[in-house]
């Protein structure tokens, strides 16, 4: 590993100055930090430059010599109770810290494993290790190649339309909405606390203890100005999903605006937003509404969860809001007819009815204009009779050559489906974040929208969610085989895998021995993580 650059772990060729990245591999990394080059998990990862810290961690750059590939490692460091020597890696705690050290530590791994074990959301990065050395507790994550959110935004004019925001925004609140269920809140959802990767998605990132994103805590609180809730202030807050919900409307309200609200310490009870009026102007109504609503100071007339905020950025103007305001025009049109007015200047009273109905109508018929013109897709969803979920559907002849009638693809396994779809242009298959089944078996589809049975036009778009499978999996076998396939092995069925080594009199250096505590066919929860034992070979 000589040729690799410790600031960006690609092969350099033993340059001293990274052509890669500008890294001088004469860097040295002080205290409190780890040395560049230190090796942890008996070697089997080699620490590169930080990248950021905080009070209650810091992260570097990694490499694993397991997968062949640069990771992401989360060091314990809580600041102030802890710390370590120039060149060494262990780390000394203060005396009279001892214990607060220790209850921070444990709700440490518990807060990570928690993360750990919700590897299928794929707006945060999976973490595969999570093990204790030199005196402190460490993660290891996924690396993956991204942009800061907010140099996404500058390059993008300093803001997006909602068009473009929500392919962004929609999975995030996908995955917000899975944290939550399994008990987990982030309280830091900002601008700075996401990347968007080399492939257009958002990765929400700087996961911390509750003890950090709160006044009162242990640690000085890191409060996002703008993003973090009233609660977030108070020392007898309670923080909970409508405390992400904030954090996420302020992110999103930044994406659109360009700006973040105002710090919500400050804010009036009333909650009033301030919006440029070039952008009210240009957000649908039911979009201002949900950031509104998001983003209340008072925590009870806050949208409460996840699944609420998307119903509510999901509600666009109704044909029934439309259809009311023709009907109640409509009525006062014909009280206006029915009316016969006193004779003025010798005008027959008829003409002054008539008068009132074309004037009722002219009313109608600019309303009409005015919402057709901001509301172009419920127009035309009025008028040919597609739905907002479903762009195709339509209300034509089944006997039209250019209508399918939507099949019933649930129970069919997916990857069959591809192969037999082939060329076939009767419909678009789009495949979502797959999700945990007992009823469906792995690669089986359990839901599809539009629904089975619907007429709509060829080409049509549909969207299916496949099975993951069951939450309790096997452990397969590993014994004898090397430490890259076992690990192979057990990350297709979802698990967590983490190393010790041992000697073993039978089983050759770098093989792995077995399981530490379990055993091949047992099963345990998806995302649980399991110690393998690795052979150094016969004891000397």
């Amino acid at each position: 590993m000589a040729q690799l650059c410790l600031g960006c772990m690609q092969k350099n060729n033993g340059e001293k100055v990274c052509p890669i990245c500008g890294f001088n591999r004469d860097t040295v990394q002080n205290a409190p930090f780890m040395p560049l080059g230190t090796e942890l998990q008996d070697g089997n990862y080699i620490v590169g430059k930080k990248l950021s810290g905080n009070a209650e961690s810091a992260k570097y750059i990694g490499f694993s010599k397991t997968m062949g590939t640069k990771v992401i490692i989360s060091e314990f460091m809580p600041a102030g109770i802890c710390g370590r020597a120039n060149g060494k890696k262990k780390v000394v705690i203060r005396g009279g810290y001892e214990e607060q050290f220790q209850k921070l530590n444990e709700e440490f791994l518990s807060y990570y494993r928690s993360v750990a074990r919700l590897r299928e959301l794929s707006a945060i990065a999976p973490i595969f290790d999570i093990f204790s050395e030199n005196g402190v507790s460490y993660t290891v994550a996924e690396y993956y190649d991204s942009i800061p959110f907010t140099e996404y935004i500058n390059r993008r004019n300093g803001s997006i339309d909602w068009n473009t925001a929500r392919p962004l925004f929609m999975p995030l609140i996908t995955a917000l909405s899975g944290l939550h269920a399994a008990g987990i809140g982030h309280y830091a959802i900002s601008p700075d606390n996401l990347v968007v990767t080399s492939s257009g998605k958002l990765r929400l990132t700087d996961f911390a203890l509750k003890e950090l994103r709160q006044t009162g805590g242990f640690f000085e609180p890191e409060l996002m100005d703008g993003c973090a809730a009233p609660e977030q202030y108070k020392e007898i807050g309670v923080l909970d999903e409508a405390t992400d919900v904030y954090g996420f409307t302020a992110t999103l309200f930044y994406a659109l605006t360009g700006r973040l609200p105002e710090n919500s310490s400050e804010r009036k009870p009333d909650g009033k937003l301030s919006i440029p009026t070039a952008v009210f102007k240009r957000l649908p109504p039911h979009i201002i509404s949900a950031l509104a609503d998001g983003l209340q100071v008072q925590k009870l007339s806050r949208i409460a969860t996840f699944e609420d905020l998307r119903t509510q950025l999901s509600s666009a103007p109704t044909v029934k809001a439309i259809q009311n305001e023709a009907n109640r025009n409509a009525i006062q049109s014909e009280v206006a007819a029915n009316y016969t007015p006193r004779k003025k200047d010798g005008v027959p009273g008829f003409v002054w009815g008539l008068l009132t109905v074309l004037a009722s109508l002219l009313i109608l018929l600019g309303a009409g204009i005015y919402w057709i013109t901001n509301n172009p897709d419920s127009f035309n969803s009025f008028i040919t009779g597609k739905s907002d979920n479903t762009e195709e559907e339509s209300n034509l002849d089944d006997g039209d050559p250019d209508m399918i009638v939507i099949p019933n693809l649930v129970d069919q396994r997916y990857s069959d489906l591809i192969a037999k779809l082939g060329a076939s242009n009767d419909f678009v298959l789009i495949k979502t974040e797959d999700e945990i089944s007992d009823k469906y078996e792995e690669g089986v589809i359990k839901s599809q929208s539009p629904e089975p049975g619907i007429t709509a036009r060829k080409g049509v778009t549909i969207v299916v969610t496949v099975s993951m499978g069951s939450a309790d999996r096997e452990l397969p076998v590993i014994a004898g085989q090397s430490i890259e396939t076992a690990v192979r092995a057990l990350n297709a069925q979802g698990f967590v895998a983490s190393g010790v080594y041992m000697s073993s009199e039978t089983v050759e250096a770098g093989k792995v021995i077995g399981y530490q505590s379990h055993s091949a066919g047992d099963k345990e929860r998806y995302g649980s993580t399991v110690v393998i034992q690795i052979s150094t070979g016969p004891e000397p």
